[in-house]
């Protein structure tokens, strides 16, 4: 079989290659230096499926992102970005704020030169193809709690969500969740609903990752008693809901993979004694119910090192979208770390220390979009 392939003619190969999932052509590029060759080439590049290749990131002590080149780190280790990581191909600007990142698109707070110290719109761009769309004023003139995207690359079309709050006056209750803003690239326009359940709830955190997943965007929220929920909103802005965090577990981190959203933490037992990575993923959406994945103890992940500051010894960054392959920095040097759940072995990929969150993953989009243009 390995004389019939060597036979192949480049175009053969990629064309083949080109119809296999991305989970397999990450595997068929150790077939030979040949093969991998035609996966980085970027006359093939667009035609290929497209995995995680790696994480944008800003550095410690920059107060934006694309002021200065945005920072990417691949998977492999590699700082040298697949696609260019400086927003020069957006129009003129004086600073641009990275946002979020979906599925290959980037949503970015947009600064024009002759704007006032405050005054931004939002842009999306794919970075890859280098093409960009300015999005019109939401109007939204009360405080906007996060601004995320939302985006399948099985649809040409994208969605931006802003999360609005409002101040609530109470010394426990600050500011709570009253309704969503949501532009779709479809009808160029922006819809507000309030949000449609009547208990108060508050952003967990406005740098938190947040999921798109079945046409809704989830996110981590606080309830009226402070206990940690998730809630999920579509892209119309009217259907709403929220479900209880697995095991009753604080500050964990959400992602989509194969398919399914996955929560996984960092969780110290009542001892106090023994610190676990625990992975749940939500098998039923319906029902909500979450199983128990995977777990194990951190002094294995370190090591055989004694966790001492969970704040300060690790940090999720990412479930892999397509396996079980788990991202985390350990210790004061940001050491960026993979742990595999399936053979259990763990690998140290590269050191951050220049980096802080977020981390966000990115798969390069190829695709053309026609809501885009250069």
């Amino acid at each position: 079989m390995g004389m019939a392939a060597t036979r192949l003619t480049d175009d053969l190969l990629v064309e083949i290659l080109a119809r296999v999932p991305a989970k397999s052509l990450a595997r068929f590029k150790c077939v030979s230096k040949h093969w991998l060759g035609l996966t980085f080439d970027r006359s093939h590049r667009r035609r290929l499926p497209q995995t995680l290749s790696g994480f944008f990131y800003s550095s410690a002590g920059e107060e934006c992102f694309l002021e200065s080149p945005v920072h990417f780190t691949s998977v492999e280790g590699s700082r040298r970005p697949l696609v260019r990581t400086s927003s020069a191909f957006l129009p003129s600007h004086r600073r641009v704020d990275l946002l979020d990142c979906c599925n290959g698109l980037l949503l970015c707070r947009w600064y024009e030169v002759s704007a006032r110290a405050d005054e931004f719109r939002y842009v999306v761009c794919n970075p890859a193809t280098e093409k960009w769309v300015v999005l019109p004023d939401s109007g939204q003139a009360g405080e906007v709690g996060a601004a995320r995207l939302g985006f399948d690359q099985a649809s040409p079309h994208f969605h931006v969500f802003e999360l609005v709050e409002q101040e609530f006056f109470s010394p426990d209750f600050p500011v709570y969740l009253i309704g969503v803003q949501v532009y779709s690239s479809e009808s160029g326009r922006w819809v507000h609903n309030e949000k449609a359940w009547d208990e108060h709830i508050r952003l967990a955190n406005r740098q938190s990752a947040t999921v798109f997943l079945n046409g809704h965007l989830h996110f981590h929220t606080y309830d009226g008693e402070s206990r940690q929920c998730l809630a999920a909103v579509d892209t119309e802005g009217e259907t709403w809901t929220d479900f209880r965090a697995p095991g009753g577990l604080d500050g964990g981190h959400i992602q989509q993979s194969q398919g399914r959203l996955h929560y996984a933490n960092f969780h110290q037992d009542e001892d106090a004694r023994v610190v676990r990575l625990v992975v749940h993923v939500l098998e039923d959406y319906d029902s909500k119910e979450w199983i128990l994945k995977h777990s194990v103890e951190t002094s294995y992940l370190s090591g055989g090192t004694h966790v001492l500051d969970l704040n300060v010894d690790f940090h999720l960054i990412a479930v892999h979208p397509e396996c079980n392959l788990i991202f985390f920095t350990a210790g004061w040097d940001t050491t960026f770390m993979c742990y595999n759940m399936d053979s259990r072995r763990v690998k140290v990929i590269c050191n951050l220390e220049d980096g802080k969150p977020p981390y966000l993953p990115y798969v390069p989009l190829y695709t053309e979009l026609p809501s885009l243009h250069t």
